[in-house]
């Protein structure tokens, strides 16, 4: 599995098959390219026009349970305002948590448990980058992802509250399910790619 981050909240996830993207910033120009991602999740409530009906592209913007093109997809509602979703293709299970304003409750949190990489998007304020740190610890994943911030400025007060040291940049992140950690969490940041 790779994923890139894409800038603001949209990340994209390839499986050996086929492409998925989160929240993409134009889902109707994204829809319109010659060769659009297979599968793209929309989180925030964008107005689909017919565009997307006709796409040979599957389009989910509601809670519920999906299977396609490799990847098993449930959307969660009532967690953050937007909709949640746990993304799981080749035995790794990601979870994306757009808008994080304040801690989870002990039910939000079973809903999302045994996730190996959280992509988070921690604001650009050191508050929510405070409450996206605290909500992290709760959900204890095997490798988180900050997203949400200004690309030119690493979150530097996030990575301190999760008591990390610099971390290097990447373009990408590519991995295996026996590639996971195992004993700590880890950060990744990843640069914002087009």
């Amino acid at each position: 599995m790779t994923l890139y981050w894409h800038g603001d909240n949209c990340v994209s996830i390839q499986n050996q098959e086929s492409e998925l993207v989160i929240d993409p910033q134009d889902i109707e120009k994204e829809l319109k390219l010659a060769k659009p991602a297979e599968v793209f999740l929309v989180s925030s409530g964008q107005k689909l026009s017919k565009t997307a009906s006709k796409s040979s592209s599957f389009v989910i913007d509601m809670p519920g349970e999906y299977d396609t093109k490799g990847f098993f997809v449930m959307g969660l509602h009532g967690i953050v305002d937007a909709v949640t979703y746990i993304v799981e293709s080749e035995g790794i299970r990601v979870c994306h948590l757009p808008g994080v304003k304040k801690e989870l409750t002990d039910e939000q949190l079973e809903n999302i448990s045994d996730v190996d990489i959280l992509v988070v998007d921690i604001g650009s304020g050191s508050e929510l980058n405070e409450i996206a740190a605290k909500v992290v610890n709760q959900i204890e994943p095997r490798i988180v992802i900050p997203i949400g911030y200004e690309s030119a400025k690493p979150p530097k007060t996030f990575s301190e509250e999760m008591g990390a040291s610099e971390n290097e940049q990447q373009n990408k992140l590519s991995i295996k399910k026996k590639d996971l950690p195992q004993e700590e969490t880890k950060i990744v940041i990843l640069n914002a790619v087009k």
